[in-house]
């Protein structure tokens, strides 16, 4: 009794049969090229001082931006003619002759006179090979990174040589 009432379902499920389900492949997603990492990628700002400011006035500086590695010298027209590696200047400055030699100096005489200065267009390998050949005393300065010669901003030694902002 029980199968004569199940034949006329039976005949419904073989009806609606269900067929293996067939394996459709997908096309593979467009392959994206890598992200290219680029020096606003590593770009940080850093204060400015003009070549007329003294070195007591740049340690002012120094001190408003305890972050800071470096502080960029600028002309009248912001373009950059020195950095002033903030560590460096500090042990300068407060050393034996520091505080009455050079308070009064204007920081043209303490900073780094040919600091590596490259373009924001320039590729990051180029100017990690450009920081690299510089004299062992100036591998850890900054870099000073320029757009139409204008100052844009710094990248740490460490942060060049890792490829990323630490």
């Amino acid at each position: 009794m029980i199968s004569q009432m199940l034949k006329p379902l039976l005949r419904q499920v073989k009806k609606y049969e269900v067929t293996p389900m067939q394996t459709a492949t997908m096309p593979e997603p467009p392959h994206e090229p890598e992200e290219t990492l680029t020096l606003t990628d590593l770009l940080r700002s850093a204060p400015h001082v003009t070549t007329k400011q003294t070195c007591e006035q740049t340690l002012k500086v120094m001190f408003s931006y305890p972050e800071a590695e470096s502080i960029v010298v600028c002309d009248k027209l912001h373009r950059p003619v020195g950095l002033v590696m903030c560590g460096r200047f500090f042990f300068r400055v407060n050393g034996r002759a520091g505080m009455d030699g050079f308070y009064m100096q204007r920081v043209v005489k303490l900073m780094t006179q040919k600091p590596l200065i490259v373009d924001v267009r320039a590729s990051v390998s180029d100017v990690q090979q450009q920081a690299e050949q510089r004299a062992e005393y100036f591998r850890n300065d900054s870099i000073i990174v320029t757009e139409q010669e204008r100052v844009l901003g710094i990248i740490t030694a460490t942060d060049l040589r890792h490829g990323y902002r630490s």
